[in-house]
Order: structure tokens, then sequence, then C-alpha cells
């Protein structure tokens, strides 16, 4: 990782993406769609697997046409998607763990008196799946799901949601990103982008607006995000599950 030069002055606020940054699902997601692609007749043979990689972030009602080259019904997307994320689910279950650090990282971040908030374009039963993981879902304070807004990232309205219902300015929010699409869609919320080195290479993330890129929650650098807490010291933990 190389060191970074601007750090937000006066954070309030941080924000997690959940595929690739609260867990490390990608890998789950593409043998998802092997799987089902392979078990659904309609669709194999239509659709573009090697695609995949570059999709990270995307809803399915955004990433199925790209996949198809070509326009699918509502219902064909409700339907295949559906049934695709069930697959993702059985095949994640019994592997599910969350980031190095991130219970600690989370812990301090809720001491210090951030406000901490969940962006993500999964839909509901993955995030129930994920944020049950050793009690994550209890330090968050919100979270965005597919469910709640109309546009996928790179569109900033996942992340401009999180901050309204956080109740923090956009330009006082800490974005934490493994995609090229989500790290676009919090440049374009105005906020400040921590790239997650689980998906994508730092020298994507970085292009794509990441000012520091990490592995995982156990890097120094994060203290100084700490450090820069808007209230230090404040005596409030979350014991998990």
């Amino acid at each position: 990782m190389r060191s970074h030069d601007v750090l937000l002055s006066s954070p309030r606020a941080l924000i997690f993406d959940m595929d690739g940054v609260i867990c490390h699902t990608m890998p789950y997601h593409m043998k998802a769609w092997e799987v089902y692609v392979e078990r659904t007749p309609e669709l194999r043979g239509q659709v573009d697997l090697g695609q995949l990689r570059q999709m990270g972030g995307k809803r399915n009602a955004e990433l199925l046409p790209e996949l198809l080259g070509r326009s699918p019904s509502t219902e064909e997307v409700q339907r295949w998607g559906a049934g695709k994320e069930a697959v993702f689910r059985e095949l994640l279950a019994p592997h599910l763990q969350l980031l190095p650090g991130l219970l600690c990282f989370l812990n301090a971040a809720k001491a210090r008196g951030y406000r901490l908030g969940v962006g993500t374009s999964a839909c509901a039963a993955n995030v129930e799946l994920v944020l049950s993981c050793e009690g994550v879902g209890a330090f968050f304070d919100t979270v965005v799901m597919e469910q709640d807004v109309q546009r996928g990232k790179p569109d900033p309205e996942c992340y401009l949601l999180v901050a309204q219902r956080l109740g923090v300015p956009p330009q006082q929010c800490v974005v934490f990103e493994d995609a090229v699409s989500g790290v676009m869609a919090a440049v374009r919320a105005g906020m400040t982008c921590w790239g997650v080195l689980t998906t994508e290479a730092e020298s994507a993330l970085r292009q794509a607006g990441a000012e520091v890129c990490i592995q995982d929650f156990t890097e120094a650098a994060l203290e100084e995000l700490l450090n820069s807490a808007p209230t230090p010291a404040i005596a409030h933990t979350v014991q998990p599950r």
C-alpha cells in the first residue's frame, strides 16, 4: 500500500460497501453465476461470464443487460436475479467470514464517535446473511440496499442516501469500496473513498478516485483515520456475538 497525502479534515461518518469490503464475497458471486447459468437452459450459452469481473458493484438490473447483450424483461431480471442470489447464499453460507480486522476497527470507530453505514447493491436476503456474521450488523446506524434506490453504482444515489440517513454532509463521509463503479459512486457523491483491494488492482481503484488503498482493516493507515474522529474517547463499544 502506498502512503496517502490527503485525509479528510473532519470526517464524521464511515460508509461501507458490503461485498468485498465487509466480507470477501466476490468469488462466490462469480461461481454463483456460473452455476445458475448452467442450471438455467434459457441462459446457457447466452451470458458472457467473462464480463463479470468488470461489473462489481452493479445491481442485477444493470448487470444482466450487459451480460446478455440485450434488454431482458422486468420479469426475467427478477426471476434470474433471485435465482442467482439464492445460489450465491448457498455457496457463501458455509464459508462466511469478515475481512481481517473489521470488528476491531468498527468498535474503535464507534468508540470515537463515528456514525457508521452500509451502502450496497445487494438484495435484502444477501444483506441479512452477511450482516449476521459475528453480529457485525449491530455496528451500523443505517443500511441502504438494492431496493432502496432507483439507480445503481456508479450513480451516487446509494451513498447520498446513506449520508442523508446518517445526518452527515457528504463531504464529511469516508467510503470503503472494492469496486471501480463503487469508487466512482463515492467520488460523484462528493465523498472521500478508500479502496479495499479484494477485487480490483490498486491502480484501477486509484484511477477511479480512491485516495487511499488498503488490503484489509488491520493496516496502520486506519489509525490516522481513527485519530481524525469527531469525538475521541467516547466510552461506547458494541459486543459482537
